[in-house]
């Protein structure tokens, strides 16, 4: 498992186990085939600021990677698959996301049979604020 993945792992287990005060995920919905778009709002008062940072609050880049995270799984859990993610390549953060900003998020997916690769935007006000790529593998089905 690369560092990157092992590292969205971690703070998805220690996420969940917190609860869903820190899921910022509104809605996700399969747009087409290979498309899944999803909306996310982030409050000012989400525990993702806690110290990032006091009098500019900014919303950490691995926030941003945990949301298409949740997009990716929650789609696959509807078509009755579970993915085991375990790479990320290209992730790129491009500008800051702020309190009370809406984020919309675009994600391509390519299934080769043994993986599939998940290529993403996270989009505000029309700005791309992320972008990369996301491999995973069935565990099932």
């Amino acid at each position: 498992m690369l560092f990157g993945a092992h590292l969205i792992k971690k703070v998805a287990n220690e996420v969940y186990l917190l609860g869903n005060q820190w899921s910022l995920l509104k809605e996700v919905k399969a747009t087409t085939t290979n498309n899944i778009e999803a909306l996310a709002d982030v409050p000012a008062d989400s525990p993702w600021f806690s110290g990032h940072f006091p009098g500019e609050p900014i919303l950490p880049g691995i926030a941003l990677v945990y949301i298409v995270k949740q997009a990716i799984i929650e789609e696959a859990l509807k078509k009755g698959t579970q993915l085991q993610l375990y790479s990320l390549r290209r992730i790129r953060f491009t500008q800051p996301v702020r309190p009370g900003d809406t984020l919309s998020i675009s994600i391509n997916y390519e299934d080769t049979g043994e993986d599939i690769l998940f290529s993403f935007k996270v989009i505000n006000k029309e700005n791309v604020v992320s972008s990369g790529q996301i491999t995973a593998k069935k565990i099932n089905g």
